[in-house]
């Protein structure tokens, strides 16, 4: 990614999300840049399990790729909620994408809504959720 362009996506998600933003990461080929780490994030990270992360997310972007038993068409993001984070993968082609971290409480809308699905799916349906957050056993 361009100097340039990194620093405009960095202004957008500070503008954005403020206090919230955990990290970005740009990745291409076998080569990744890390766009902004907050530095409590980057010490969790160490080049090796960096490393780890970002051929995690090439493997994902190659999945992503290829054809879905449904067409709706190209998948360009996905989202994963985590206790501890949210994190998006933009996908751009099949060896390029974007990883962005946010706290959780950034996204209040959608954590909500993820919460109010997984305590449907955990109180109200036959299906149990393992491993349920504390935060979610506690309601």
């Amino acid at each position: 990614m361009p100097e340039e362009s990194a620093a405009r996506l960095v202004n957008f998600l500070e503008e954005q999300a403020g206090e919230y933003l955990r990290g970005a990461i740009h990745y291409s080929g076998d080569e990744y840049v890390s766009l902004y780490m907050r530095d409590d994030i980057d010490a969790l990270y160490p080049p090796e399990k960096m490393q780890d992360l970002i051929e995690y997310y090439r493997q994902e972007n190659q999945s992503q790729t290829v054809e879905e038993p449904f067409d709706l068409g190209t998948n360009h993001c996905t989202v994963n909620f985590y206790d501890d984070a949210i994190l998006f993968h933009f996908t751009q082609g099949d060896e390029l994408g974007t990883v962005i971290t946010l706290e959780p409480e950034a996204g209040r809308d959608i954590v909500t809504f993820i919460t109010d699905c997984l305590e449907q799916l955990h109180y109200n349906s036959p299906q149990e959720i393992p491993r349920a957050p504390n935060w979610l056993e506690g309601n």
